[in-house]
Order: structure tokens, then C-alpha cells, then sequence
């Protein structure tokens, strides 16, 4: 059950720890960062996340203390709540830098000491309790520490589709599905997103790149202003206790090995293999694997002197029939254009745009109309028959 924010005022002097560091430079004194007019800080609670503060979080935390803003942690896992509701952390002038040290220290120990609740990690739900918690002060800063690789609907990451699945698509599902936390004019920090700890396999550089644009995409929709931080936390070196609860590892989404068939046959490239296109574009993703798919191309005609290939482009049900004919046989027609480049005969390449009228297309529509981002990542392919 999700705790009811309540405002909580300390007004005596916090000193509750003595540390030999106080006697040195306040703790998150060293690193620069903006003043929060509020803090809530998101904390990944589960064996795939990194404990630690980042240093700038800690100059965050600093500053709010220093200024009497309020500062509010909430526990990331499968049904993540609120641990420390909005507080304010009143320090004296006598004792100015132990007693920030000490209120610092104090939400270090919280966030360090949390432990999961609940199976699984979903990042969008601990955004909601984030907008909750901040909705009297809307300008304020939200700092997600986590690898934010969800395993809960509605962002579902162990859906390896979702590697390559246009981010806007992703966010036009949440908000179909009425999932979107309300950010407006909220600054949302991200450290460590898509980094690998405890049993996370590593993800490939493509990857995390395209789960930091969903982010991306979703955050800028709610109205918030994001950025992302390498991670992960500074010092996290440990694995975070999960309390018994586990979290499904997002799959790492390597590009499909190439073997074309030694005589006649079919094979179907998906959007992640090294025949992929980035969204809504005749541009591949990884261009040089794309080069390389080519030159075997010309390869297998060469080793097949009176064979033939036909290129198909395939496409999700986006947009309108005519876009998709056209999109579909620009992505054919730019395959048979790697293997032409690398010195193969264009007479025996024949590209087909077939949109989304093929024979394995999946019905990527919801019932309530929107599309379903990783089924229509399926649909888009192209698919290479070998007429020896």
C-alpha cells in the first residue's frame, strides 16, 4: 500500500551522528548543482541497482537542507511507496556545517538501507508517486537513481522489441493507457540508466541508448525538463539486499548472426539485425553491419551465377497505405543499393514494398485503437528471397 504524503517539520537542531568528517569540508560541498526548491529522490530498491549517492545528488541534498527545502525518497521496486514523505531538515547557525552533515548523513543512511517490498522494478509508477509528492511545488527536482530496466506493464523492458521500438510510439501506448505521471515543469534527473548491476546482463551501447529515448520521450510529454547521468552511483559497489524479491533481467539485444542459405530459400531480417532502419527512415542503424550484410549479398550471387534475390520491406500498420508501400520499398530498394555498391548486378535484385500487406504480419493494434509498440517492431522487416 503507498504511504499518504504528510509534511513533516523538524525545527530542532538534527545531530544525530558525530562523525571525525565534520570537522573537514561539509559533506556535498565539493560538486556543484542547481537549489531544488524541492527534492524527491527515487531510489531503485532491488539486486539490480546501485545504492550509492551521486555526488550531485548529494549537492542537491546539501543545498535543500541549507535552504529548509523539503526533501521526499521513495522506494523504486515492483510496487514502489514512500518512505520519506516531504521533511525539512532545520539546521542552527552555532553548528551550521554538523548539523547539515548530520541531516545529509541521515538521507544517505535511508536511501543505503532500503530494501524491496515487492517483486519486479517499475520506474513509471515511482514517477507517479514523485508527482504526488511534489504537487504543491511543480518546479521541483526529481532525482531517479536506478537502472530503470522495468519488468512491470505498462513499460515492459524484458520485451526485447522494445530495443528498437520507436520511443514515441512507447509513450502514445502510456498515454492511450491513461499510465503517464503528471511532470509538468518538473527537472527530472536520471543516474545510471540502462547500466548493468547484480544479475543485469550488459546491454549493447544501441540499446540503452533507445530505453534513454523512451525515457526521454515519456518524460518531455509529462512536461518535464530531462537529463541523463552515466551511472552508476558513485561508490556502488555492493549489491543492494532485495529482501528475498527478485526482478526479471532485461535481455541483452545482440544483432542476429547473417547466414544466408547455400542454395534457395528465405530469410527475414528484423529491425535489430544489421538490416534494421532507425524510425520512419531509409537510414540503417548500424550502417557499417548493414555494408558488410551487402557484400555477402554480392557474395551469394557471385557463388550463385544464375540466381536472383527479391528484397521485401515489411512495415507496422503506422500511418497511411501509401506511406507505407512507399517506406517499405525505399528500405528495399536501399538494401539492394548496399549490395550494388559492393559491385553486384542490379538486374538481379528486384525490391518489393509490401507494407503491412505480408503474410507473417501481426495485428499491432490495441482494442482501444493505439498501436502496440513492440508487436509493430515486429512487423517491420525485410525479407530476402534466394531463387538459385
Amino acid at each position: 500500500m503507498r504511504t499518504t504524503p504528510a509534511a513533516l517539520t523538524v525545527t530542532g537542531i538534527l545531530a544525530a551522528f558525530a562523525l571525525t568528517a565534520c570537522d573537514g569540508p561539509a559533506i556535498g560541498a565539493q560538486t556543484d548543482c542547481d537549489q531544488p526548491t524541492a527534492l524527491s529522490i527515487i531510489v531503485a530498491a532491488h539486486s539490480n541497482a546501485a545504492p550509492a549517492l551521486p555526488a550531485e545528488v548529494a549537492c542537491m541534498v546539501r543545498k535543500s537542507i541549507e535552504a529548509g527545502k523539503p526533501i521526499s525518497i521513495i522506494r523504486e521496486d515492483g510496487e514502489p511507496s514512500v518512505i520519506q514523505a516531504p521533511r525539512v531538515y532545520t539546521i542552527g547557525a552555532a553548528s551550521k556545517d554538523n548539523d547539515i552533515n548530520n541531516a545529509k548523513i541521515t538521507v544517505s543512511r535511508t536511501i543505503s538501507g532500503i530494501e524491496a517490498q515487492a517483486n519486479g522494478d517499475n520506474p513509471i509508477a515511482a514517477l507517479e508517486e514523485a508527482s504526488r509528492l511534489t504537487a504543491d511545488t511543480p518546479d521541483a527536482t526529481i532525482a531517479a537513481i536506478g537502472p530503470g530496466l522495468s519488468d512491470q506493464a505498462p513499460l515492459d523492458l524484458t520485451d526485447v522489441s522494445l530495443a528498437t521500438a520507436v520511443p514515441a510510439e512507447v509513450t502514445a501506448k502510456l498515454v492511450a493507457f491513461k499510465a503517464m505521471p503528471a511532470l509538468a515543469g518538473r527537472t527530472v534527473h536520471w543516474y545510471g540508466l540502462g547500466e548493468q548491476h547484480g544479475t543485469q546482463p550488459a546491454l549493447t551501447g544501441p540499446q540503452r541508448q533507445n530505453y534513454q529515448d523512451i525515457y526521454n520521450s515519456i518524460l518531455t510529454t509529462a512536461g518535464a525538463k530531462a537529463s541523463f547521468h552515466p551511472g552508476p552511483a558513485s561508490g556502488a559497489t555492493e549489491t543492494r539486499a532485495a529482501g528475498g524479491h527478485s526482478i526479471r533481467p532485461v535481455p541483452r539485444a545482440d544483432q542476429p548472426a547473417v547466414h544466408f542459405p547455400t542454395a534457395g530459400g528465405t530469410q527475414t531480417f528484423n529491425n535489430a539485425s544489421a538490416l534494421g532502419f532507425l524510425p520512419d527512415s531509409t537510414a540503417f542503424r548500424d550502417l557499417a553491419a548493414a555494408q558488410a550484410t551487402g557484400e555477402q549479398l554480392k557474395k551469394w550471387l557471385d557463388d550463385n551465377p544464375g540466381g536472383t534475390v527479391t528484397v521485401t520491406g515489411t512495415t507496422a500498420s503506422a500511418g497511411t497505405q501509401d506511406s507505407r508501400e512507399k517506406l517499405s520499398l525505399a528500405r528495399a530498394q536501399a538494401v539492394c543499393a548496399l549490395a550494388v555498391t559492393a559491385g553486384a548486378d542490379p538486374a538481379r535484385l528486384k525490391p518489393i514494398g509490401a507494407g503491412n500487406d505480408f503474410p507473417g504480419f501481426k495485428e499491432d493494434r490495441l482494442p482501444n485503437g493505439a498501436l502496440d509498440p513492440g508487436v509493430a517492431e515486429g512487423n517491420r522487416t525485410i525479407t530476402l528471397h534466394f531463387d538459385a
